[in-house]
């Protein structure tokens, strides 16, 4: 079945050529993007994904007017219906779609909505746990910027090649401090003594919609929970560690160097997103 994306507004085959050399979505990654769950044709957790694209278009200084929630719910809308999709992952691209250099000439913006179609709408969590690994070729900052999603992802990259070269499942990624940030494509969570422990906003994490969710969970069950620096020694003595993205939900490590590890809170919080899936 042929597929379309939405490039500013318009639907294109799948395919097409949308950009040319003059894109600075291209040249500098001058933008912002989410990655959205659809699930019986509606977007997961719209509202906490629309707020984080909002603040990313703010920071940036892309020009949105006229771009209200309504907007980008029909915008979405046109690709899900006319892909006929039913569960699929969605990614949407804003990016500043006017000339210039590392100055641009203007803040007019540009967008781009394209999605692949899953088979199931089931996340894909691991009973046995998966590996998790350290990667410390280079350091992520601790500016605003680091909690958005950017398409400057180079760090990532090296990680994730880091990664595969390695045969980890997933790898940790430090901040320019040496602290626990996240990890390739997660935020992460370690469980000490009872206590769920995640790094903070200002330690350079990406603002996650489902680190939003876990965190609401864990406070409407009365769990004690901290947002705070975590350090590498810290994540060895853990007794459960475990990531959460929008695509997955919650994935808990089986082992972290050479320590096995408990699958607790992770399984809990797992279970809450397949029954609210239901």
């Amino acid at each position: 079945m042929m597929e379309f994306d939405n490039l500013n507004g318009f639907l294109s085959e799948k395919g097409d050529k949308l950009f040319d050399t003059s894109s600075r979505a291209l040249k500098y990654g001058d933008g912002v993007f989410e990655t959205l769950k659809v699930v019986k044709g509606k977007v997961l957790f719209w509202d906490d994904h629309y707020k984080r694209l909002k603040k990313g278009i703010d920071y940036l200084k892309i020009d949105d007017i006229g771009k209200d929630k309504g907007f980008w719910e029909k915008e979405l809308e046109k690709v899900i219906v006319k892909n006929y999709y039913r569960e699929a992952r969605i990614r949407l691209i804003v990016y500043r779609n006017s000339p210039g250099l590392y100055t641009p000439m203007g803040n007019r913006i540009g967008y781009l909505i394209e999605g692949m179609r899953y088979d199931n709408h089931n996340y894909t969590y691991n009973e046995n746990g998966v590996s998790l690994g350290v990667f410390k070729q280079d350091f992520k900052s601790t500016s605003p910027l680091s909690n958005l999603k950017t398409p400057s992802a180079l760090f990532y990259v090296l990680a994730g090649i880091f990664k595969k070269e390695e045969g980890f499942d997933d790898v940790v990624v430090l901040n320019s401090k040496g602290n626990i940030c996240e990890t390739v494509s997660s935020n992460i969570f370690m469980v000490f003594n009872d206590k769920v422990i995640t790094p903070a906003l200002n330690e350079g994490c990406i603002d996650g919609v489902m680190r939003k969710q876990a965190l609401k969970i864990l406070k409407q069950k009365n769990v004690d929970f901290e947002e705070r620096e975590i350090t590498v020694d810290e994540l060895e003595s853990a007794d459960e560690i475990f990531t959460t993205n929008s695509i997955v939900g919650v994935q808990n490590i089986a082992a972290f160097r050479g320590k096995k590890l408990q699958n607790t809170y992770a399984k809990q919080l797992q279970d809450y997103l397949d029954f609210y899936l239901k």
